[in-house]
């Protein structure tokens, strides 16, 4: 088992880590260092399932991997 990418909830709505993490795995090979509109337009048109009394990913950290990625996938930054 590997450990989780992103801090876990239980008791407050977080997304649903398998989604997001199958999501990264299809996306984040994709963001190389030339811009990429159609990898950005992915990354902030990406929705999670809310999940709610069972464990999730944070919102807010999934959420700022994502501003991130969607930034060096518009801009052609190199990877973090």
């Amino acid at each position: 088992m590997t450990a989780p990418r992103f801090p876990l909830v239980r008791f407050r709505e977080g997304y649903d880590a398998g989604e997001v993490d199958a999501f990264l795995a299809d996306v984040e090979p994709r963001v190389t260092g030339r811009p990429d509109g159609s990898v950005a337009a992915l990354v902030r048109e990406a929705r999670f399932t809310p999940v709610r009394l069972r464990q999730g990913y944070d919102m807010g950290a999934v959420d700022a991997h994502l501003d991130a990625l969607h930034d060096r996938a518009e801009r052609g930054s190199p990877r973090a």
